[in-house]
């Protein structure tokens, strides 16, 4: 039976492994209520859009809850629940052609005191009576420790080589922008008729950590020949001081999977759709379909290619991950819906962890005057109020929000192509520095692209800012 120890999961050499360590933190937020209040605010004048665009129909498998995981059971089955023990722990939605699939568990053995190591095993099941293959066109996974720990890094860097990360979400979204394939991982596997196939064996260990905690995040490419069903499971094993421990055979996910229970503890439970009161997002359990939103922006009327620029010292913002009661008053909630979930799990994909966004901007100036044009991505304050305006906080919180890399492409002034890399940390309410500032002629056309896989560490939402200002 294959074991994916992956060597290639060492850290890469580079910025990060000189820059101090951080405690752990998880990824995202699950409760508005949570969110820190500040008395600081700075009002932005800001005209905020709808990000022009919309998911794809892609399937994601989207594991992540329970976030940290207590016993060995199930994680997320699509399963059917026929002839299982426990037939509410299987979802029975099967997939086929292209999908994704994004994982990420935690290990914690704080409480327990031990040293078990965190096995994640992801099956297939081939229900048909013929043989079925997968295709993994892509697939990256990386723990927090010791491949990508959670660091503190400066606001905004060059990342050409894709040395800057922290934190595993960061590393998986990373090495997925520049569609780098670490090797270790099979290209196709085989799933003989009415059988189970292993897709991968990830450990979680913590033993010899600082903390007796350790996440892993996952995130793959795949294309099945034929319906197949897919199912995480989690085993603990014993770590010997002597030995490597041993993985589980695929026989033992497979006993888990048809006679275990759902693994504990669970999270906290999500808010009814409607309801009244402070709003528990919730983690995500099921399959979601959207993995790429697509868009270009215009001015919205019809025939209409172009998006005006706005007037000098102006600003024009479109929302990245807009969800429920963070749409700046846009109405957009571009969360990936669910067709498949647990009851105690989100109703929806909140936050779009691991979708990956392609925005255009086909920019004019109809001024008689060149101007100045800087693009960003920014954290402002969450709101449902006003879209006229956008409030920021001065000095930024010290909560981080968003850590990410994000590739920008544009002909430079010298009509240069240009490919930037960067990477960016923010907090809650922070304004980012430029991501590229470009000069446009007067009537003059000049188009931006702009690239990034949401990344699993952040909490939603973001805005593309452009704004216009006097050419020098």
């Amino acid at each position: 039976m294959t074991y994916f120890t992956h060597s290639w999961l060492a850290p890469k050499q580079g910025l990060a492994v000189f820059i101090s360590l951080l405690s752990l933190l998880t990824p995202g937020t699950v409760s508005e209520a949570a969110e820190e209040v500040k008395d600081n605010p700075v009002i932005v004048e800001t005209s905020v859009r709808p990000l022009p665009g919309a998911l794809d129909k892609m399937p994601m498998f989207n594991s992540n809850s329970p976030e940290i995981v207590r016993t060995s059971g199930i994680l997320l089955s699509l399963l059917s629940k026929e002839g299982k023990k426990n037939p509410d722990a299987h979802l029975d939605f099967p997939l086929q052609g292209k999908f994704r699939v994004f994982t990420h568990h935690i290990n914690n053995r704080i409480k327990q005191q031990d040293n078990k190591v965190l096995f994640l095993g992801l099956i297939a099941y081939n229900p048909d009576t013929s043989p079925a293959n997968i295709r993994i066109s892509r697939a990256t996974s990386y723990v927090s420790q010791p491949d990508a720990p959670f660091i503190k890094l400066p606001p905004l860097l060059s990342n050409p080589k894709g040395l800057i990360y922290a934190g595993p979400g960061d590393r998986i979204t990373n090495d997925f922008l520049r569609d780098e394939f670490p090797t270790g991982w099979p290209s196709k596997i085989n799933i003989p008729a009415k059988s189970y196939a292993l897709i991968y064996c990830l450990p979680v260990k913590v033993q010899g950590l600082h903390s007796q905690n350790n996440g892993r995040s996952t995130l793959l490419e795949l294309f099945a020949s034929k319906k197949v069903q897919l199912c995480e499971v989690a085993e603990f094993v014993k770590a010997e001081t002597t030995q490597q421990e041993l993985p589980p055979a695929l026989e033992r996910f497979v006993e888990i999977a048809e006679s275990g229970e759902l693994s504990l503890e669970r999270d906290k439970l999500p808010s009814a759709p409607g309801a009244k009161g402070p709003l528990i997002y919730g983690r995500v359990a099921g399959c979601q379909i959207g993995s790429i939103w697509k868009g270009v922006a215009t001015d919205g009327e019809k025939n209409i290619t172009r998006l005006t620029v706005p007037e000098k010292n102006k600003a024009i913002s479109f929302p990245i991950a807009s969800l429920l009661r963070g749409t700046f008053a846009t109405g957009q909630v571009q969360t990936a819906p669910l067709v498949a979930r647990y009851p105690d799990t989100a109703y929806a994909a909140h936050g779009n962890y691991a979708v990956e966004y392609r925005l255009k901007f086909p920019l004019f100036n109809p001024e008689k005057s060149p101007v100045r044009i800087h693009l960003s991505l920014d954290t402002p304050v969450k709101t449902d109020q006003t879209k006229e305006n956008l409030t920021y906080f001065e000095p930024p919180s010290s909560r981080t929000f968003y850590r990410g890399t994000v590739l920008v492409q544009y002909l430079s002034d010298k009509g240069d192509t240009t490919k930037d890399y960067v990477h960016l940390v923010e907090t809650r309410g922070e304004k980012s520095a430029d991501l590229c500032s470009i000069k446009m002629r007067p009537k003059g056309h000049r188009t931006i692209q702009l690239s990034l896989f949401y990344p699993p560490d952040a909490t939603p939402p973001q805005v593309v800012t452009l704004k216009s200002t006097q050419a020098e």
